[in-house]
Order: C-alpha cells, then structure tokens, then sequence
C-alpha cells in the first residue's frame, strides 16, 4: 500500500470512531415570557441530570429557515443547575450576549456536553406568553 491509501484509511477509520462516539440526550424547558425561561439537560433516562454540560445556544428562526444565534454560551463544566435565559452560569463565558425572546417567533435551544454529545429543542410563545412546543411551527 502507499502513503495515500494508508493516510485514507486511517481518516476513516477516525471518522468511523468519532460517530460512534456521538449520542444524543434529552433537553427541557419551561418558563413564560416576562418569568424566568430555564433548560434542564438529562441523560437518556430523563432523570438524572446532566452535570458535563459545556455549550448552550439559543437560535431564533430568521428567513428562508435559517437559524441566527441570539445567545450563546460555552466554556462550562459540573453544571449544577438549570440554565437560565440570559444568565451565564458559573465557570460559563458569554460568547453571543442574550436578545428579547417574543411571542410568535420559533426559537432552538442547542446543548453539547463535550464528549460528543449534543440535544435540541424547539419552542415558541403564544400571545400571553406561555411557552408552547407544538408539533410544527409551519402549520
């Protein structure tokens, strides 16, 4: 074999080990407009807390479907509390300081816990402020 052919095989082979170390966890919110808006992040079985959190970004919906960060947050480690809209938790550093949420727009919170594994979720507010996840926002 040559360079080329062995330098390949071991990118995919890297690709291949670094996929199958990525997972997913579960993601919560809950809070209205006008109250605190706070994330919760727990392993696979919802009930024990994720503590390893290390990046947080809130994305609003803009044209064409595309997402603009309007708060961002990274750095973390040993979590130990929910996250709150707008508040850098300790051992945090603000990296995209936090804009007004509003009703009638969809928004993403997107979490990493820096061992390859990462969580989403969509919400929105209604016109009184209570915070919905409804199925599609396109309806």
């Amino acid at each position: 074999m040559n360079l080329r052919t062995i330098a390949l095989i071991l990118l995919l082979s890297v690709g291949i080990a670094a996929g199958a170390a990525s997972h997913t966890f579960v993601s919560k919110a809950k809070g209205r407009l006008g109250r605190p808006i706070r994330f919760e992040f727990y392993s696979q079985s919802a009930t024990r807390p994720k503590t390893d959190i290390t990046s947080f970004t809130v994305s609003i919906r803009v044209a064409d479907d595309r997402w603009k960060a309007m708060w961002s947050i990274s750095g973390g480690h040993g979590l130990t509390q929910p996250i709150e809209y707008g508040v850098t938790p300790a051992g945090f550093t603000t990296i995209i300081q936090p804009r007004k949420l509003i009703p009638g727009r969809v928004y993403s919170g997107s979490a990493s816990d820096g061992h390859g594994g990462s969580s989403s979720l969509t919400f929105g507010f209604d016109k009184d402020g209570t915070m919905i996840f409804p199925d599609s926002f396109d309806q």
